[in-house]
């Protein structure tokens, strides 16, 4: 499974948002609503940044929010909320623009989607033309270059 999971109706484009919770609740949307995963999927996942810090910052601007698989997710799945302005995860450093949800429904069935993530995102170009696309058709150009 590549990035071709990630399609329009599962991007979200705001300005911003006023709290790292609803950060995650905004990105999560489309698959709620999509029923891919259930509300309770998205308060694990905010549960979990509470308790262990903000390990989804991966690096500077970009997220991945996630939670264990459990009953809460219907099938795999990837959103993105990206914002204009980006948002603090906490105090020390650790915010972003690009807040990617991935739903699992086991240890191994998204690992090709999180490879697929790891390239694109590992390339501070795509980075940067994501960070500057202004549009849902400019980010899924973008991932279906490096796709």
């Amino acid at each position: 499974m590549s990035l071709e999971i990630l399609t329009k109706d599962r991007i979200v484009l705001e300005d911003n948002v006023e709290t790292w919770e609803q950060a995650i609740q905004h990105a999560s949307k489309p698959l709620i609503d999509q029923k891919i995963i259930e509300n309770n999927y998205v308060t694990s996942m905010i549960e979990s940044v509470q308790e262990f810090g903000p390990y989804i910052v991966i690096a500077p601007e970009i997220a991945i929010a996630h939670a264990r698989p459990d009953n809460n997710v219907n099938e795999v799945g990837l959103s993105l909320l990206k914002l204009d302005d980006h948002i603090n995860f906490s105090n020390d450093g650790h915010y972003a623009s690009l807040i990617f949800v991935l739903s699992a429904v086991d240890s191994n069935s998204h690992l090709g989607i999180l490879q697929s993530l790891a390239q694109l995102l590992g390339n501070k170009e795509n980075v940067e033309k994501l960070l500057d696309s202004k549009s849902k058709e400019d980010i899924i150009n973008i991932i279906k270059e490096n796709d």
